[in-house]
């Protein structure tokens, strides 16, 4: 399993035009290609309009492959023609799970 993040700030004064466009047309999207997309947060203390998306995918393989179909749907470019320039900052990260043994015995196997 691996985890995508994409953490990204909007503009001032374009958090509801980007929600509407999100929700309505990127958000259909996601749901018709079939990903886990875990969650979407909204800063609420610290810098205004701060979002993170959080993605989980079986493995890089799966994510390198529906993520490049993804972003060719001439639909999400679309929409990314109307956010991109409302959105600054974007970041994407990939994470991988480590000391899954930790996690599930409560002893590390390699000490």
């Amino acid at each position: 399993m691996i985890l995508l993040t994409i953490s990204y700030r909007l503009q001032a004064h374009c958090i509801t035009e980007y929600d509407r466009i999100w929700s309505c047309e990127v958000l259909p999207l996601i749901r018709e290609y079939g990903f886990n997309l875990l969650g979407i947060w909204r800063s609420v203390v610290g810098p205004a309009g701060e979002y993170l998306e959080l993605w989980q995918f079986e493995s890089m393989a799966e994510f390198e492959k529906r993520w490049q179909a993804f972003m060719q749907d001439e639909r999400l470019l679309a929409a990314f023609k109307k956010t991109g320039p409302l959105v600054l900052d974007e970041q994407l990260k990939i994470f991988e799970p480590i000391h899954t043994d930790l996690l599930k015995t409560g002893s590390y196997e390699g000490r």
